[in-house]
């Protein structure tokens, strides 16, 4: 589903990752893990494409940094949902329309929306928060909306970039669940953080970046 092989990208001569060569099964849940600045958002970006590497090669979910065209990319990104630390949630539109957004820019019909964006809202217990907006929202439901807005286009792959950061450890919990569950049905799922409480007895392979550099691979 996701392949990494010799990638490096650099930013103003400042390495960010170095020889990187890894792999993400279809259907696996993947941490990656490693201090501030050691490379786990540039290793999301790049799966996404919103960076391309200056050395090396990254496929995902078929499509190839070496032949993809930049009018693919925006097909790429369709079967990518991307989870922010910050939210990046649309204060002045409430639940419904923060989800609905995602299907809007695909140009899916307002009848499947209001089907989609209900369901998926009842898959992470919000469906009654649906008329709320983002600011009367507790931190854990605000990250909920955002997991809720990467998966209602059911995308092959989901990444996570710190989920839980700002989240005491009771609604972190909770919001760990959520991905299980996402998980459970198929989904990929790569979560980068650097809180080893999330992966601690999860069974599931976490990879240890320090200072772009993958420095070893352990069983959660």
């Amino acid at each position: 589903m996701i392949n990494f092989s010799g990638v490096t990208k650099d930013y103003d001569n400042i390495t960010a990752v170095k020889d990187l060569t890894f792999f993400v099964d279809k259907g696996e849940m993947v941490f990656i893990t490693g201090p501030s600045g050691s490379g786990k958002t540039t290793v999301l970006k790049l799966i996404y494409y919103a960076e391309q590497p200056d050395k090396g090669t990254i496929s995902v979910a078929g499509w190839d940094t070496e032949k993809i065209k930049e009018s693919d990319i925006p097909f790429l990104r369709r079967n990518v949902g991307v989870v922010f630390q910050d939210f990046r949630l649309l204060d002045n539109r409430n639940v419904f329309e923060n989800v609905a957004v995602a299907l809007r820019i695909r140009g899916v019909n307002e009848k499947e929306i209001r089907a989609r964006v209900f369901e998926t809202l009842k898959s992470v217990n919000l469906r009654h928060k649906a008329d709320a907006y983002p600011l009367r929202l507790s931190g854990g439901e605000q990250q909920r909306v955002v997991i809720s807005r990467a998966i209602v286009a059911n995308p092959v792959v989901v990444l996570a970039d710190e989920p839980t950061g700002n989240l005491d450890p009771v609604t972190a919990g909770s919001v760990m669940k959520t991905f299980k569950d996402i998980h459970a049905k198929g989904t990929t799922i790569v979560i980068a953080t650097h809180n080893r409480e999330l992966y601690k007895n999860s069974g599931k392979r976490v990879l240890r970046l320090d200072t772009g550099v993958l420095v070893g691979e352990e069983i959660g």
